[in-house]
């Protein structure tokens, strides 16, 4: 759903802003349709939104619109002003999919993010749609991509960097960065370096005295502040990556077990059945049996609840 992109990109720069000390909130994303209230999305969530009115110019940083496939007949004439209002302050404008052609049905030009000038303090970020808006789940990534742009240009490239790590740099991310997000955003600059690379090398052996040597600390008190700020030791961190990505891996291939073992890091099928079922209660064979039964959300759900009770279990 490309309005969670969004809203993790400028949630996360938020996060990470705070973290140094440097920036306070930087952005505000807020959703506008016809009326307000729920939209319902295309997973069936309701999303809340604010009615669209005259915006002040000094709000409006970028907007985003993300519309169903009706067009411009199932709109009226307040949400087609209201757009050409916005989009005459904002400084990036992005539609994607339905909303891509209904800023070209209304003859609005999508205005791109290079050379654009960094937003001024509490700059808002819209989005805006139908009230039956259906969001797309197509993969086109325009608009995530230009949220990064926006990050890039007012923030700096560090932080648009540290966004990408949290997000993109594995495919089979999304619930340790739920459970984990927060707490890497406010952790120091060196242990979240740490983090990214025990994450994107989590495949490989991992070597806690050759972390440590590189955030140029003692084993010992890398270990501390690692548990300390990130909640768990950096080897309960890297097994829980792991066995996201096992997970992810069974629902996505049919590779055997044993071959899923090895390219997520976790040796042998043998010891990634035993993982599994200290840690999930269940076996690579039932959990994969169970995905297929239920969908992809379905297991993911399972998994989320078991994850964050592990984590809470070990971290209090």
């Amino acid at each position: 759903m490309q309005m969670g992109k969004l809203a993790a990109v400028f949630e996360l720069a938020n996060q990470l802003g705070r973290a140094d000390g440097v920036f306070a909130d930087h952005y505000e994303l807020r959703l506008y349709s016809i009326h307000g209230g729920p939209v319902r999305s295309s997973s069936g969530v309701g999303i809340w939104t604010d009615a669209t009115r005259m915006l002040e110019a000094s709000t409006v940083h970028a907007m985003f619109v993300l519309s169903g496939e009706g067009g411009i007949d199932a709109l009226d004439e307040q949400l087609i002003a209201w757009l050409r209002h916005a989009h005459q302050r904002a400084r990036v404008v992005r539609g994607s999919g339905g909303g891509r052609k209904l800023l070209t049905q209304i003859h609005l030009a999508q205005k791109e993010v290079e050379k654009v000038l960094p937003a001024a303090d509490d700059g808002v970020a819209s989005h805006a749609g139908r009230d039956d808006v259906e969001c797309s789940d197509d993969e086109d990534d325009g608009p995530f991509s230009d949220a990064l742009s926006i990050v890039r240009v007012d923030m700096g490239y560090e932080i648009a960097q540290e966004i990408v790590a949290c997000m993109v740099s594995g495919a089979n991310r999304k619930l340790t960065d739920v459970l984990f997000g927060a707490r890497v955003a406010r952790a120091s600059t060196l242990i979240r370096r740490a983090a990214h690379h025990l994450r994107v090398n989590s495949e490989n052996r991992i070597s806690i005295a050759d972390e440590a040597q590189a955030a140029a600390m003692s084993e010992r008190n890398f270990l501390r502040r690692f548990k300390n700020e990130i909640g768990v030791t950096p080897t309960e961190f890297v097994l829980r990556i792991r066995l996201e990505k096992a997970c992810r891996m069974l629902i996505e291939t049919d590779l055997p077990a044993d071959k899923v073992a090895r390219r997520t890091g976790l040796g042998s099928g043998d010891r990634m059945a035993k993982l599994f079922r200290q840690h999930l209660q269940t076996s690579p064979t039932e959990y994969r049996a169970a995905a297929r039964k239920g969908g992809d959300a379905s297991a993911e759900m399972l998994y989320a609840s078991d994850l964050s009770s592990w984590m809470n279990n070990t971290a209090s």
